[in-house]
C-alpha cells in the first residue's frame, strides 16, 4: 500500500516532536533548527524518489515519453525532462559526473548542441549557442547495414496507431501467359535499297507504280551512260585484240555499276555495245517505292526504289512494363490477327531496351512466316506469349516503393527497428511482384503505413549527414 505524502509529512512531524522532547528514547535531544533540517532531508529525499521521470526529445519538445529510447520523429536519442530539472542545482563537475553515469554501457562519440548539430564537443553541459544541455551522439545511435540505410526504431503502441502491417517474402509460381496487343510491319532485314551506280537517264521503265510484285530478274528499267557506253567499247576492243586482262578489268568495272553478268555476255558474245543498258530486279517482293520516271536524269547514289520481301512479317508488340522480365528473346508465342481467325506460330526475336515513356510498355519483336501473303503491314494482331512458370521470390505490389533513383521496400527487422532496403525487381501481376535481387526469403517488408517509415528514414538519414554522422 502506498504512503500518502500528507502521512509522511504527519509522522515526520510526529517524529520531530519526539526528538525534541527526548521521551523515552534514549536518544539525545536535538535542537529545533537540527531537527527542521532532518525533517526537510527526509522531504528532499521522498521527493526526489517520488518524482516521475519523463523523456523528451530536444528537438520535439511535444514527444514525451516513460521510458528511454529514440524521437519516433527523428530517431534522436529521448533525454530526461526530470533529471534536466534535478540537476539544474548540480554544478558543471556535477552533471559531467553525471551524464557520464548514466551513459556508461554506450560508449559517447560526441557532444552536440541539436540546432547546432555540426559542431562537436568532446563533454556534456550547457550549449554556447544555445540555454540548453549539449545531447551525446553515441556510436549506435544510427544503425546501419550494408547499403547504409539507416534503423527507424518505433515503439509498439506507434506502430499500432500507425496500423503498420507486414508481410514475409516467400516464393510463389510465377510466369504464365502473357498478352499483348500488336500490329504487322514490314521486316526491315528482308528489305532490298536499290540505287544507280552511275549516270545516266532513265528508259523504258518496265515498273510503274509502288505496290507492284515483282520477282528476281525481271526487267526494271533501261539506263542512256555515257560511261556504260565508254566501258563496253574498252571492252570490246580489249577482246579483239587478245587482251584478257584488260578485258577482265572491263568486264568487272561494268559489274560493279550494276551491270548484270548476263549483260556482259551478251555484249562479248554478239561484239555490239548497248546503247540502252537493261537493268533488272533484284530481288522478289513488293515495290514499296519508286523513285524515279522515264526520262530521268540519276546521278550515281541516287535512289532508283525500294524491294520489300514480305514472304515474312514482323510482328511488334506492345507489352505492359510489368509483364516484360517475363518475356525473352528465344520464347514461342501464338498470334491472332484481325479479321484472320488462324492462329499463327512465332517466336520472340527481340525485346527492345526502351519503354513507352506514356503508355508504359515495352516493344517486344516477333517475326512469322507469311509465305501466302495474308498478312498485311499495318494490320492489327493480338499476342499471347507462352511464359515459363518458375517459383520466383516474390512480394505484394504493395510493398514496393518508387523514386526517381530505383526501387526500394521497407524491412521489418524485430523488435520495432525498421529499415529500407534497395531491390531489383522483375515482372508483376495483381497480387504479387518478382524481386530479382535486394531481399532473402523469409524476410519481412512493409506493406501498409511504409510511406510514413519510408520518410522518418530518409529524415534521420539527412539528420545523420548534419551531425556529422556516416550512413
Amino acid at each position: 500500500m502506498k504512503i500518502k505524502p500528507l502521512s509522511l509529512l504527519i509522522g515526520a512531524l510526529i517524529g520531530t516532536q519526539v526528538l525534541l522532547n527526548g521521551v523515552g528514547t534514549g536518544l539525545p535531544q536535538l535542537s529545533h533548527q537540527d531537527s527542521l533540517q532532518w525533517l526537510l532531508g527526509i522531504s528532499t529525499a521522498h521527493a526526489e524518489e517520488s518524482a516521475e521521470v519523463k523523456y523528451t526529445c530536444p528537438m520535439h519538445p511535444q514527444v514525451i515519453s516513460d521510458t528511454p529510447g529514440k524521437c519516433p520523429i527523428c530517431g534522436m536519442d529521448l533525454v530526461p525532462i526530470a533529471g534536466l530539472e534535478h540537476t539544474h542545482g548540480m554544478n558543471a563537475g556535477q552533471e559531467e559526473t553525471q551524464a557520464t553515469q548514466n551513459s556508461s554501457d554506450r560508449k559517447v562519440l560526441y557532444w552536440y548542441d541539436p540546432m547546432r548539430p555540426e559542431q562537436h564537443f568532446d563533454k556534456p553541459g550547457k550549449s554556447p549557442f544555445m540555454d540548453m544541455q549539449l545531447v551525446p551522439k553515441y556510436a549506435d545511435a544510427t544503425e546501419t547495414e550494408s547499403g547504409g540505410k539507416p534503423v527507424v526504431s518505433i515503439s509498439a503502441a506507434t506502430i499500432q496507431k500507425m496500423g503498420v502491417r507486414t508481410e514475409k517474402v516467400g516464393k510463389s509460381a510465377f510466369g504464365g501467359r502473357v498478352r499483348a496487343t500488336a500490329i504487322v510491319m514490314d521486316n526491315e532485314r528482308a528489305r532490298r535499297d536499290v540505287f544507280s551506280q552511275v549516270e545516266g537517264r532513265v528508259e523504258d521503265l518496265k515498273v510503274s507504280a509502288e505496290g507492284d510484285r515483282v520477282k528476281k530478274g525481271d526487267a526494271f528499267y533501261t539506263l542512256v551512260s555515257p560511261d556504260l557506253v565508254a566501258l563496253q567499247s574498252d571492252y570490246l576492243a580489249a577482246l579483239s585484240g587478245g587482251l584478257k586482262d584488260l578485258a577482265g578489268a572491263a568486264a568487272k568495272r561494268m559489274e560493279l555499276l550494276g551491270v548484270e553478268p548476263q549483260v556482259v555476255a551478251t555484249v562479248a558474245k554478239s561484239r555490239e555495245a548497248y546503247d540502252n543498258v537493261p537493268f533488272y530486279v533484284p530481288s522478289d517482293g513488293v515495290l514499296s517505292k519508286l523513285a524515279i520516271k522515264s526520262g530521268a536524269y540519276v546521278k550515281t547514289g541516287d535512289m532508283i526504289g525500294q524491294i520489300q520481301d514480305l514472304s515474312t512479317v514482323w510482328i511488334e508488340a506492345a507489352v505492359p512494363e510489368g509483364d516484360l522480365p517475363a518475356v525473352r528473346a528465344g520464347d514461342s508465342a501464338t498470334v491472332v490477327f484481325t479479321g484472320n481467325p488462324r492462329p499463327y506460330d512465332a517466336r520472340v526475336d527481340y525485346v527492345y531496351p526502351t519503354i513507352d515513356g506514356e503508355a508504359r510498355t515495352g516493344k517486344v519483336r516477333l517475326v512469322v512466316d507469311n509465305k501466302d501473303g495474308s498478312l498485311k503491314p499495318a494490320g492489327y494482331a493480338t499476342v499471347e506469349f507462352a511464359a515459363a512458370v518458375a517459383e520466383r521470390l516474390t512480394v505484394p505490389p504493395e510493398a514496393i516503393l518508387r523514386s526517381s533513383t530505383g526501387d526500394h521496400v521497407i524491412v521489418a527487422r524485430g523488435k520495432g527497428k525498421f529499415q529500407a532496403r534497395d531491390v531489383q525487381t522483375g515482372a508483376s501481376s495483381a497480387d504479387k511482384t518478382e524481386i530479382l535481387s535486394g531481399l532473402q526469403e523469409g524476410e519481412e517488408v512493409v506493406t501498409s503505413a511504409q510511406f510514413l517509415i519510408d520518410s522518418e528514414s530518409s529524415l534521420k538519414e539527412s539528420l545523420t549527414k548534419l551531425s556529422g554522422g556516416k550512413e
